[in-house]
């Protein structure tokens, strides 16, 4: 914000600058020269030595000539600063400072001694005209690459047309449970449902993400979500005897797309749509033996969501909804046949839909530094085998989170997420650590005109 209030000042300033200098123009004009009639009709002298007046209007033109430079040069180097400082918000995607003044000289009045009053209203026009073109219309929140940062992450910023964001985020969860499943499936990488029992269990789940977002024309963006990473489970039973499983592979990626719907304007806020698919790449706990731990659920799922955010200086609220349909399948389990203990035998299974919301602001702190707190809550209906309810298997996760955005460099930022667990079914610690890198791939076309 404190960029924006720069620029400003910068315009209010190149304002000044004008106004002052053509007005000033104008008043030693008409008192260095009472009689002009006089001094234009006079018929030039050849070889004769000026009179007293016209001396005096020859250093007159000259000192408001130099005046003129004087005035050119300080909006020019007023106009490289600005530039500049946009150059350093934006991470170095927009015109250079020096290619903006190049494409867009500097419109001043006319530099003769014979200032009229006309540009005195030509100076604000000029001016506005340069603040205002291309180069410098973008939206008041790009003012702080922090927070849109933060706001991208959360699915209520779009990146510009033409830009990709490179994102290797690694996630550590902690979660500790006195249930276990048995012969049951993973719904989440983090959460198992099926039966109870009497065992204690520590999930230690460390999940590095890579993430890729591109900007679209037309107000789209694609997004793509690719986990791999490694599982630790520790189990202790009632005679304190503990027994670990790890793993370590691909999860399910995720492929995803949004657009956005409304432009802040008013009492409407920015309203934006996403919609995501993920597979089943990762390996399931079907397809392990019960020795082992999944990265995967096995089952394919589309989610829906609609984020809604509302800036009110130095703070963005913002808001969403979602609804996750998970996909029915088809694994193989065990039988229960007493006779034929390893027998198998198809299941369907139909994971519950879940819905959830998230609520939350983010507060700008200085243009490189933005704090997050926000609450997550997700509700999952309970799953169906074979048409019948599996027991203990609807699930209410809410986490409260608080997270921070650094830019440490144009186009490199920092972006830290801690979460705590409030329900049982919630793992109890998350954190995170992300290195979003961003490059421009191609320019949109210019709207100057």
């Amino acid at each position: 914000m404190q960029s924006m209030m720069m620029k400003r000042y910068c315009a209010s300033l190149i304002c000044w600058v004008l106004v002052g200098s053509a007005t000033a123009s104008q008043a030693q004009e008409h008192q260095a020269s009472p009689a002009p009639p006089q001094l234009q009709t006079r018929p030039p002298q050849t070889n004769q030595p000026l009179s007293p007046q016209d001396s005096l209007l020859t250093a007159v033109n000259q000192r408001l000539n130099d005046a003129l430079r004087e005035r050119d040069a300080i909006i020019r180097n007023l106009l490289e600063r600005v530039g500049e400082l946009e150059w350093r918000v934006n991470g170095g995607f927009t015109t250079s400072p020096k290619e903006l003044i190049a494409a867009k000289p500097v419109s001043v009045s006319s530099s003769s001694a014979t200032a009229s009053p006309a540009p005195r209203t030509g100076a604000v026009t000029a001016v506005n005209s340069v603040v205002t073109n291309s180069g410098y219309d973008i939206e008041e929140r790009q003012a702080s690459q922090a927070l849109d940062q933060a706001l991208i992450v959360r699915g209520g910023l779009l990146l510009p047309p033409g830009t990709v964001e490179l994102d290797n985020t690694t996630s550590y969860f902690s979660s500790t449970t006195d249930r276990i499943n048995i012969d049951g499936f993973a719904l989440l990488p983090v959460l198992v449902v099926g039966d109870i029992s009497s065992q204690r269990v520590r999930k230690d789940l460390l999940l590095p993400t890579f993430s890729a977002r591109l900007g679209l024309p037309h107000k789209l963006q694609f997004d793509t979500y690719i986990p791999y990473g490694y599982q630790l489970n520790r189990t202790t039973d009632v005679n304190n005897t503990q027994t670990s499983q790890s793993t370590f592979g691909l999860g399910d990626i995720t492929f995803g797309l949004s657009r956005q719907l409304t432009l802040e304007r008013g009492r409407v806020p920015d309203l934006l749509a996403n919609v995501r698919f993920k597979t089943t790449t990762g390996v399931d706990s079907f397809n392990l033996n019960s020795s082992q731990t999944a990265l995967g659920t096995g089952f394919n799922a589309v989610q829906g969501n609609l984020t809604a955010a509302k800036s009110n200086d130095p703070v963005v609220f913002f808001g969403n909804l979602s609804y996750t349909a998970n996909l029915s399948g088809t694994h193989s389990i065990p039988a229960n046949d007493p006779d034929n203990p390893g027998a198998m035998v198809p299941g369907h299974f139909k994971p519950g839909d879940s819905v959830g919301f998230q609520l939350g602001s983010i507060l700008s702190l200085n243009p490189e530094t933005s704090m997050t707190i926000g609450w997550d809550q997700r509700f999952t209906r309970a799953t169906t085998l074979n048409d019948k309810t599996i027991p203990a298997s609807f699930l209410v996760e809410g986490s409260l989170r608080l997270g921070a955005s650094y830019l440490y460099a144009p186009g490199r930022t920092l972006d830290l997420s801690f979460g705590v667990g409030l329900t049982p079914d919630t793992p109890n610690l998350q954190f995170s650590v992300g290195l979003p890198i961003r490059r421009a791939l191609w320019h949109p076309k210019s709207n100057v005109h």
